[in-house]
């Protein structure tokens, strides 16, 4: 849906999919009132825990299941391979850079944007589902399951300069910030938003620095 507003309705995909995703937080919330409940408990905390049968296997003492860290991986390498060596990947990359002369030139913009948008989908429902069964997860589906991990991709991606190789290094860096966050008020005494400030601001000064470099470069072409 966030590639046929973007196609169609000329919507930016983060404004879009802001959009969409309080539709689909308020989904959530009626599934989880409504015919997901749990018997005689009306609140949104969450559903009937899922059987273990579906939780992803572990090893004992260890809060994340080594399925996630290959699924995870195997992901990256995927898109990396996509976008590096494939057709389809450099057609992707033409029509980020120009529309109208992709198109001149024969590629089908319609249903390359679209099945982009389709695979990133993908990706992120297999990364909902990961919250939901993994192993740190509560291992049931209850509203606002995703913490703003998906905003925080867009800073990670941002960083990675749209690179799928730097993004694994900076996404255990930034993994590493959120959770040293929980222990600042408890060690430190100072607030946990903290570490989403650090996050921000060394994004913010990555694309400063990149913008300045840029135009440094055309003045002296």
């Amino acid at each position: 849906m966030t590639g046929l507003l973007k196609r169609y309705g000329n919507v930016n995909e983060i404004f879009g999919g802001l959009g969409l995703n309080f539709i689909a937080g308020s989904l959530t919330v009626y599934l989880v009132l409504g015919p997901w409940k749990r018997p005689g408990i009306g609140s949104t905390s969450g559903t009937e825990p899922f059987p273990p049968s579906l939780w992803l296997p572990a090893f004992p003492g260890f809060q994340v299941s080594p399925v996630e860290i290959l699924l995870a991986l195997a992901a990256i390498a995927v898109v990396g391979v996509a976008l590096r060596g494939t057709y389809f990947g450099l057609r992707l990359k033409a029509i980020g850079k120009n529309v109208r002369a992709a198109y001149t030139l024969g590629v089908s913009t319609d249903r390359h944007m679209l099945l982009a948008f389709a695979i990133c989908g993908a990706l992120a429902g297999l990364a909902g589902w990961v919250l939901i069964v993994g192993t740190s997860a509560r291992h049931n589906l209850f509203p606002l399951i995703s913490g703003g991990y998906g905003f925080l991709a867009i800073l990670v991606v941002l960083l990675a300069n749209l690179s799928a190789a730097w993004s694994v290094p900076i996404s255990v860096f930034f993994a590493a910030i959120a959770m040293g966050s929980l222990q600042l008020a408890l060690q430190r005494q100072l607030d946990s938003s903290l570490g989403g400030v650090i996050q921000g601001l060394l994004v913010l000064s990555v694309l400063i620095t990149q913008g300045l470099q840029a135009r440094l470069f055309k003045r002296k072409s």
